[in-house]
């Protein structure tokens, strides 16, 4: 079924329904929107958006090697306690 057939169908199903019956049917459709909504990625209205890079961080500490990435799992396994069940 295509878009056309399909809002169609459904509203001849809408049509049978009670009162009731179509505030349940409004309230779900209410849901839907709202999770696809949430589902898609929010991407700025801005022309000039860009993903970040890391160079405002990097602009505060002036320099970044990449080669210690040893040294900080090996403080992550030092200082990281057991959960608690």
């Amino acid at each position: 079924m295509n878009n056309s057939q399909l809002r169609q169908a459904i509203n001849h199903y809408l049509d049978r329904l009670s009162g009731d019956r179509l505030r349940l049917i409004s309230d779900f459709l209410n849901f839907l929107v709202h999770a696809e909504q949430k589902d898609q990625p929010q991407i700025a209205e801005s022309t000039d958006f860009r993903y970040p890079s890391g160079d405002s961080i990097l602009s505060h500490t002036e320099t970044w090697e990449g080669s210690d990435f040893e040294g900080c799992l090996e403080t992550v396994y030092e200082t990281r306690s057991q959960i608690q069940a």
